[in-house]
């Protein structure tokens, strides 16, 4: 039978890791979600706030900016800055606990190095106890929840595949959690740019009515006719513009949740080969009888 290994000398010297310190929705007294899980309902906290910021500084600072002229033409263009913020938010939130689980794949090693080392039931639990020496709450980190998942019941499981079943169901459980906290940002890359042709159709409206009454100025001067002439530019300003914003907007928040997700799948693929490396090559379950 293996010799039980003892917990790395700089598991005990080394600050433990926490997932909850870095964490942002942590810092600001919030309950986290779940490993790179944004809290959703927060976040719509935080954009209305922020949405409410950007007018008050577009008012007091440049009150006659063009800037704020096209973003009043419609309230489809702050409905937009405010579903911006929202994404963003949650975004912002993602990658911050991204790089608080990478930590995990940078830490010391859990799993002895030794060519002669073999992973069995009697040696399981040294490589736990390693675990919770290196990390404050283990199981906030995917990593060392997917090897407790897999080592914990070793004595249980009777072939290398069956741990291999395991690894691989945990995988694709995280997987589907990463994948469905994106929901939220999906559905607001399609709401938003609907929220533009929403606002096409407003300006395009008043426009058109505009029109019928320069049409019914027969007889009237040019004056008269060309300041009738006004408010139809102005609606097709805003047809224009309110798509503009839109879509500019759907694009940004587009490139950088495709960004965040690949990091986050970089991540699982990370998990997934250190489990593969240091859990599954190194497993003997027969060296325990």
């Amino acid at each position: 039978m293996a010799q039980p290994t003892q917990p790395a000398a700089t598991a005990t010297t080394q600050p433990k890791l926490d997932a909850r310190v870095g964490d942002i929705e942590c810092m600001i007294g919030f309950p986290s979600g779940r490993y790179t899980v944004a809290s959703a309902p927060l976040w719509l906290g935080v954009a209305a706030i922020m949405t409410i910021l950007v007018a008050l500084i577009l008012v007091m600072v440049a009150p006659n900016s063009y800037l704020l002229l096209m973003m009043n033409r419609c309230w489809t263009n702050w409905a937009v800055v405010f579903f911006s913020w929202w994404c963003l938010g949650i975004l912002f939130a993602k990658w911050i606990k991204t790089s608080i689980q990478l930590r995990a794949l940078r830490a010391v090693d859990i799993v002895p190095r030794r060519g002669d080392f073999i992973l069995s039931p009697g040696t399981s639990g040294d490589i736990l106890r390693r675990i919770k020496a290196v990390a404050e709450r283990p199981k906030d980190f995917l990593l060392f929840r997917r090897i407790d998942m897999a080592l914990s019941n070793l004595g249980n499981i009777g072939e290398v595949r069956d741990v291999g079943a395991v690894l691989e169901s945990q995988a694709d459980s995280d997987g589907s959690s990463v994948d469905s906290s994106y929901t939220v940002i999906r559905s607001l890359i399609w709401t938003i740019p609907i929220l533009g042709f929403i606002g096409t159709v407003v300006g395009l409206s008043q426009a058109i009515g505009s029109f019928t009454d320069v049409l019914t100025q027969t007889g009237s001067d040019a004056g008269s006719i060309k300041s009738k002439l006004g408010p139809v530019v102005g609606g097709l300003a805003t047809a224009f513009e309110t798509t503009l914003v839109a879509l500019i907007a759907a694009v940004i928040i587009q490139l950088l949740s495709t960004w965040v997700y690949k990091r986050e799948e970089a991540l699982l693929d990370g998990i997934t080969d250190f489990t593969t490396e240091n859990v599954l090559s190194r497993l003997k379950l027969t060296d325990w009888q």
